[in-house]
């Protein structure tokens, strides 16, 4: 058995999602139409979230000089180097075992990188590190670095979803009131399967949030004006991403992809009618609050 198939059968199995993301078909050739039309020939290339090295080795096929690539999970930073091996581009891809926080803080990343890249995206954006990721991005990023992605533009609409409110909360089961345990529900958004899922739109969909990795205001708290166009209960809000790589695009909104919707809920259903203006808040964390006007 080799090392691989050894530290596999050692270790606890890494999240199912790494595989359903490897076979995106839609999502990799975005990535690679981008690594290749943005000459990255002699440059050096920092990305943040290495997962099983395919960017990394995309970027190394195309040219670049050196990628020095950071992933927090030792288990994966471990088989990424592996396969990166087995590809035979060890000598221009660096493998760093740690966040991009502490490689910063050790010394293992260049400053003013030619290009920083990352993926390191969840259904609702914000969720795997994003405010810490972009500081760091911020931090060693030059006047003429390119970031990958430039912008992430986040949609949504507010909507009636019975099914993924349930989901996150309880209220009485064989006579008793389980309700109190609503006080640990996600306040924030959780993702919902868009293949089994069909949530009703009642209002328009809006830009959401629109996101810079070098703007450091990108997250603050922000507010719409919606007007609801069908009278019901609103649940909460539904949103999708769309991740602009140059002009190539990885979205959430395509059915068939890796990616999840992810669904925002009110702390409690709220009834809203139809040719209402309302007030939706949103923080920095995908919470969001919605008021009549």
């Amino acid at each position: 058995m080799n090392e691989i198939a050894l530290r596999a059968r050692a270790d606890s199995k890494i999240p199912k999602w790494h595989f359903t993301m490897l076979r995106d078909s839609g999502r990799n050739s975005a990535i690679e139409a981008a690594i290749a039309s943005c000459n990255v020939v002699g440059k050096t290339v920092v990305e943040i979230g290495t997962g099983a090295g395919l960017p990394a080795m995309l970027f190394a096929k195309y040219g670049a000089r050196k990628v020095f690539t950071c992933e927090m999970d030792g288990r994966v930073a471990d088989v990424a180097r592996d396969i990166i091996r087995a590809n035979n581009l060890q000598d221009r891809i660096v493998v760093i075992p740690k966040s991009s926080r502490q490689a910063i803080v050790d010394g293992d990343l260049p400053s003013a990188p030619d290009v920083i890249f990352t993926e390191t995206l969840d259904c609702g954006v914000v969720g795997e590190g994003y405010e810490m990721i972009a500081e760091d991005i911020r931090h060693i990023a030059g006047p003429s670095t390119v970031v990958m992605p430039q912008r992430i533009r986040q949609f949504g609409f507010l909507c009636t979803d019975a099914q993924a409110f349930e989901k996150n909360s309880v209220f009485t089961q064989c006579g008793f009131d389980l309700s109190p345990l609503n006080l640990f529900a996600e306040r924030a958004y959780f993702s919902v399967n868009q293949m089994l899922h069909d949530p009703v739109c009642i209002s328009p969909t809006v830009l959401f949030r629109d996101y810079d990795y070098l703007n450091p205001s990108a997250l603050d708290s922000i507010e719409h004006q919606i007007m609801v166009h069908s009278s019901g209960l609103c649940h909460g809000m539904t949103s999708y991403f769309d991740a602009h790589f140059g002009k190539f695009l990885v979205s959430s909104r395509v059915p068939k992809s890796h990616w999840a919707t992810a669904f925002h809920p009110l702390r409690e259903p709220k009834p809203v009618e139809s040719g209402r203006h309302y007030r939706l808040r949103g923080t920095k964390t995908g919470m969001i609050e919605l008021d009549l006007i």
